[in-house]
């Protein structure tokens, strides 16, 4: 049903712009392109817009009221060891470990910034 939505509504403003333009440069049959194109976007786009986004609404509310009703899993942070094991992008043996910028004033270019290590 989008891929209907969309090509209608591409189809449709090109046949409206053709027709408008052809209203300045006095093409044949510009109405009729005008006339096809308001068809396709007062016809078949919008009311077709407005189903898929009643569908859509309806779809996110049944979601948002099947999980409303369980309980809450709060997640918190953890210290110590980390349950993950193997390589990561943070704990990779290749990679130089940095903590990050030190600032040591106010200058704007960052010539005060220094890393620090672990």
């Amino acid at each position: 049903m989008k891929r209907l939505i969309y090509i209608s509504g591409i189809l449709g403003g090109l046949l409206l712009m053709i027709g408008l333009i052809g209203i300045i440069t006095d093409f044949n049959y510009n109405a009729v392109f005008f006339i096809s194109g308001l068809a396709l976007i007062i016809l078949i786009f919008i009311p077709l817009s407005v189903i898929e986004k009643y569908k859509h609404t309806k779809k996110i509310k049944s979601i948002i009221k099947s999980n409303s009703d369980k309980a809450s899993k709060h997640n918190s942070i953890s210290s110590g060891k980390s349950e993950i094991k193997g390589w990561s992008m943070n704990n990779s043996p290749f990679r130089k470990r940095k903590s990050g910028l030190n600032w040591g004033g106010g200058n704007i270019h960052g010539a005060n910034a220094s890393r620090g290590t672990r």
